[in-house]
C-alpha cells in the first residue's frame, strides 16, 4: 500500500471520495452491480493515481467490508479536512468531497478540474446508491466529534415491532434487503427453464462473492463461524425468487452440510472453500424414486472393494435412482447416500462423494435425466441420477460416523446401527429449521400483498351515494386476515429461538432440537401453504394475476409441504420424540415419575371437573395470556396421558409395535400438533416480556391475543367434548375474538409493514403505495 494511503494521511484524491465511501458502507452493503460500476468509474478517474485506485477498490469487497478501525480513520481524516471548511459547504456528501479536494490542494483554482472532480463524486455517489439525506446529515453530525446522536424519538408501532421481529440479527436482514434488491436479483419472469436456470446460477455465484454462503462454516476454511446468519440469509431469501433460495439452500447447506457435518478434516480441507465460493458446484443425492422419507431402506449401494481401496456406487434398479435432485444438472460432484457395505456386511446408510462431470461433461456411469418443467421453482435444475458400478476412491466416503480402515474393516465411533443412522440424519437438521423459516416468511409476503389491497380496495356501501366500504373493514376479511398475520408472528418467534437454540447454545440437546425442527418444520409449511390460497382468494381475481405475485408465491412454496420431509411423517417423529421423552422420566425418576404422573392424571380431572373456571365467560379472564396458556397445555397434557395410556394398553396386549403404532397413528400427530402450538405460544409470550418498548409490548399482547383465542376456536369441538369449556363460555370466547379483530383492525397495515419487505421485492400492483 502506498504511503500516501497509510493510516489517516491520505491523498487528496482518496480524501475526496473518503465521504461517499464512509456513507456508501454505512449499511454494510455493496451489491454486485454497485460494484461492477464502481471498479469501472474508479478506473476512469483521471486524478486518482493507480495506488489510489487499488486501495479505494480494495475496500469495495462485500467478503471484507471495512473494519471499525478503518472506519475510524477515514472518520478522523475527514474531520481533520472539514474544520477547514465553512459549515455551508457541508450541504451534501458531493460538495464535502469537492470542498475537500480544494482544502487539500487538489484543484489549485483550476476549473476545468473541478467540473471534471465534481462529474467522478456524483457518478460514484449514484453507483453507490447514495441517495438518502439521513445519511448525509449522518455523516455531517459525526463531524463534530464530541457530539453524542441519540434517537429520543417514541418509535412506531412499525418501528417497534420491527425491531423486536429482526432482532437478533437486524443488521443482517437489512443487508439482505438492500441486497436482493439489486438488479440482478430481478425476479422478472423467464418461461424458458433453461435460461431461467443459468440466471439463477449466476445469482447464486453472486451471493457467494458477497460471502453471505460462507456464515455457518468455521473461521479455518474461510467461513465466519455463524450458523444463524446462514439460517437467516436462507429466511431472507424468501422475500426474493424462490428458485434462488432454494439452489443457494441445496449448495450452501444440503451439500455443504454433508461435507461439513459427515466429513471429517481432509475432507474439509479439500472441498469447503471451494464449496462456499461457489467454485465446486454440488448437489445432496439422498431422496429415491422408491424410497422418499423411508431413508433407512433406500436402495443405492456403495460397496467397498479392498483390492482397489474403492468404493463403487451401483444404482440396482430404475427405483433406485435419486430423484428430484436439486442442482443435478450443474453439479460437478454429489452427496450420495447408499448402503455402505464392508466385507459383505450392510453397514447401513453412509455418505459418500462422487464426481458427476468434468468439463460440463458426464463422467462414465453417470446417467442425468432433467425433472422437466415443474409447477414452480423451474429456476431450479431438478433432475434424476442413476450410477453404473461408479468407482470413487475410499477417501471419499464421509467418514465421521463410519470409516474403512487401511485393513479393509469398518469402523464407527457409534456401536448401533440404528443410533448411527439417526445421528447422520441429526447432523443435517438445519435445513428443516430453515426451510420452516422461509415458509413462513413467504406467507409474510402473501399476507402484506393481500392486506395493503383490503386497505385499499372498496366494495358496497350501505346506502346509495355513500363511499364504499373498504374490505378490511368487513368482520369476515379481518376473520380472514388478522388471525393469519397473528399465526405468521407464532411460528417467526419459535422458529427464532429454535434458531438461537441451535446455533447458540453449548449444551444443544439434540433430541429437542431435531423434535422442533420436525415439528415447526411441518407446521410453518402448512401455515404458509393454507395462508397463500386464502389470500389469493382474498384478492378476488386480482390475486389471480401473475403480475401480483401471489400465484407464483404459491407454486414456488407448495413443495414445502414435502421438502425436508412430508410434514406427516415429520409429525409422528415430533410425537415419537415426546413419547421418548416422557418414557425416559419414568426411566430416570422411577418412583418420583410414578407419582408426578399421578399427580399430573389428577390434576386434570380437577380442571375438568371446574365447574367455576369453565363457565367464567369474563371478557378479562378470556383474553388473559394465563387462560389461554393453561389452555394449551391442558390439550397437550391430556393427549400426552390419553396416548401413552393407549400405546401402554396395546403393547400390555401383545400388539406388535409397529401395529400399535399404526393404531395411535393420527393421536400421536395431535399430540405433535398440540406440543408445536404450545411451544409457538412460549416463544410469542417471551418476546412480549423481554420488550421493553410499552407500545410494541402491548401491540404484541393483542397479537398473542388474536392467536391463542382463535386456536382455542379452531380447535372449540375437542375443547368441549373433553369438556375443558362450556358452550357458554364457547359463546363468550366468539364474542372476545370478534372485538379482538375490532381492536386489531386499524393496525393491520402496521402488522405486515413490519415484516419489513422492501416495495421492490413486492412486485405487486396491488401493494403499491397507491393504485387506482
Amino acid at each position: 500500500m502506498s504511503s500516501a494511503v497509510k493510516s489517516s494521511h491520505f491523498s487528496p484524491g482518496v480524501l475526496s471520495m473518503l465521504p461517499l465511501f464512509y456513507v456508501g458502507w454505512s449499511d454494510s452493503v455493496l451489491s454486485p452491480s454497485e460494484i461492477k460500476l464502481i471498479h469501472k468509474t474508479i478506473d476512469t478517474i483521471e486524478f486518482l493515481s493507480d495506488e489510489d485506485k487499488e486501495y479505494l477498490i480494495s475496500h469495495t469487497d462485500p467478503k471484507t467490508p471495512p473494519s471499525e478501525q478503518v472506519f475510524k480513520s477515514w472518520l478522523k481524516a475527514i474531520r481533520a479536512q472539514a474544520d477547514q471548511i465553512e459549515h455551508g459547504q457541508k450541504c451534501d456528501l458531493v460538495s464535502l468531497g469537492m470542498a475537500i479536494a480544494k482544502s487539500s490542494g487538489m484543484l489549485k483554482n483550476d476549473s476545468e478540474q473541478a467540473t471534471r472532480t465534481k462529474s467522478a463524486l456524483t457518478r460514484v455517489s449514484e453507483e453507490l446508491g447514495i441517495d438518502n439525506p439521513c445519511s448525509e446529515h449522518l455523516l455531517i453530525e459525526q463531524l463534530s466529534e464530541d457530539r453524542d446522536v441519540h434517537d429520543s424519538r417514541i418509535k412506531s408501532i412499525v418501528e417497534g415491532l420491527s425491531d423486536v421481529l429482526d432482532a437478533p440479527y437486524a443488521d443482517l436482514r437489512n443487508r439482505m434487503r438492500i441486497l436482493l434488491t439489486d438488479p440482478l436479483f430481478n425476479q422478472d419472469a423467464e418461461p424458458d427453464k433453461d435460461i431461467y436456470r443459468l440466471k439463477v446460477l449466476k445469482q447464486v455465484k453472486a451471493l457467494a462473492e458477497q460471502g453471505v454462503s460462507a456464515f455457518s462454516f468455521p473461521k479455518r476454511l474461510g467461513g465466519g463461524d455463524r450458523r444463524g446468519d446462514h439460517i437467516v440469509v436462507f429466511e431472507m431469501l424468501a422475500y426474493g425468487d424462490l428458485s434462488l433460495m432454494v439452489k443457494f439452500g441445496v449448495q450452501f447447506g444440503l451439500f455443504g452440510g454433508a461435507v461439513y457435518s459427515l466429513g471429517t478434516e481432509s475432507h474439509h480441507k479439500k472441498y469447503v472453500e471451494a464449496m462456499h465460493r461457489a467454485e465446486l458446484l454440488g448437489c445432496f443425492a439422498m431422496t429415491e424414486t422408491g424410497h422418499g422419507s423411508n431413508v433407512r431402506e433406500l436402495l443405492t449401494t456403495a460397496t467397498y472393494d479392498h483390492a482397489t481401496k474403492e468404493i463403487i456406487v451401483h444404482s440396482p434398479s430404475f427405483e433406485a435412482g435419486k430423484e428430484y435432485i436439486g442442482n443435478a444438472l450443474h453439479s460437478e460432484m454429489a452427496a450420495v447416500f447408499a448402503q455402505l457395505i464392508v466385507g459383505g456386511v450392510n453397514y447401513g446408510v453412509h455418505c459418500v462423494l462422487v464426481p458427476l462431470r468434468k468439463k460440463d461433461q458426464l463422467l462414465d456411469g453417470i446417467k442425468v435425466e432433467d425433472c422437466g418443467h415443474k409447477i414452480g421453482l423451474n429456476g431450479v435444475d431438478n433432475g434424476r441420477i442413476w450410477f453404473d458400478n461408479v468407482r470413487v476412491p475410499v477417501e471419499n466416503l464421509l467418514n465421521k460416523y463410519g470409516s474403512i480402515d487401511t485393513n479393509g474393516q469398518y469402523t464407527s465411533p457409534i456401536e448401533n446401527d440404528a443410533k448411527r443412522f439417526f445421528t447422520m440424519l441429526g447432523a443435517l437438521v438445519t435445513g428443516r429449521i430453515s426451510v420452516g423459516a422461509a415458509s413462513n416468511n413467504c406467507a409474510k409476503r402473501a399476507l402484506t400483498i393481500a392486506t395493503k389491497y383490503a386497505l385499499r380496495r372498496r366494495q358496497f356501501s350501505g346506502k346509495s351515494g355513500q363511499k364504499e366500504t373498504l374490505i378490511m373493514d368487513y368482520p369476515t376479511h379481518q376473520d380472514r386476515i388478522i388471525p393469519a398475520i397473528a399465526k405468521t408472528y407464532a411460528y417467526h418467534f419459535a422458529l427464532r429461538d429454535l434458531t438461537e437454540m441451535y446455533t447458540t447454545s453449548d449444551d444443544v440437546d439434540t433430541r429437542k432440537i431435531e423434535t422442533l425442527a420436525a415439528g415447526l418444520k411441518s407446521k410453518a409449511s402448512w401455515h404458509a401453504t393454507h395462508t397463500i390460497q386464502m389470500c389469493r382468494e382474498a384478492c378476488g381475481g386480482k390475486g389471480y394475476l401473475s403480475e401480483n405475485q401471489i400465484g407464483q408465491i404459491k407454486a414456488d412454496s407448495d413443495i414445502f409441504t414435502t421438502f425436508e420431509g412430508d410434514n406427516v411423517v415429520l409429525m409422528q417423529l415430533v410425537a415419537k420424540g415426546l413419547l421418548t421423552e416422557f418414557k425416559q422420566n419414568f426411566h430416570d425418576e422411577g418412583f418420583r415419575a410414578v407419582i408426578s404422573f399421578l399427580l399430573r392424571k389428577a390434576k386434570h380431572k380437577i380442571k375438568e371437573n371446574n365447574v367455576i373456571d369453565k363457565n367464567n365467560v369474563d371478557q378479562g379472564h378470556l383474553m388473559s395470556i394465563d387462560f389461554i396458556t393453561r389452555a394449551f397445555k391442558y390439550r397437550y397434557d391430556k393427549i400426552l396421558i390419553n396416548l401413552s395410556e393407549r400405546m401402554r394398553k396395546y403393547l400390555g396386549r401383545k400388539v406388535d409395535p409397529y401395529q400399535a403404532f399404526l393404531k395411535t397413528q393420527i393421536h400421536m400427530t395431535d399430540l405433535a400438533d398440540a406440543y408445536i402450538d404450545m411451544i409457538c405460544l412460549k416463544s410469542m409470550v417471551d418476546a412480549m416480556q423481554k420488550c421493553k418498548n410499552v407500545k410494541t409490548q402491548k401491540m404484541l399482547k393483542q397479537i398473542i391475543q388474536v392467536y391463542g383465542i382463535n386456536a382455542i376456536l379452531e380447535l372449540n369441538g375437542w375443547y368441549l367434548e373433553t369438556d375443558y369449556i362450556s358452550g357458554n363460555q364457547s359463546k363468550a370466547l366468539r364474542r372476545v375474538k370478534n372485538k379482538l379483530l375490532q381492536m386489531t383492525r386499524p393496525f393491520a397495515g402496521e402488522l405486515v409493514d413490519a415484516f419489513g419487505i422492501p416495495q421492490e421485492l413486492l412486485r405487486a400492483p396491488i401493494a403499491a403505495q397507491e393504485f387506482s
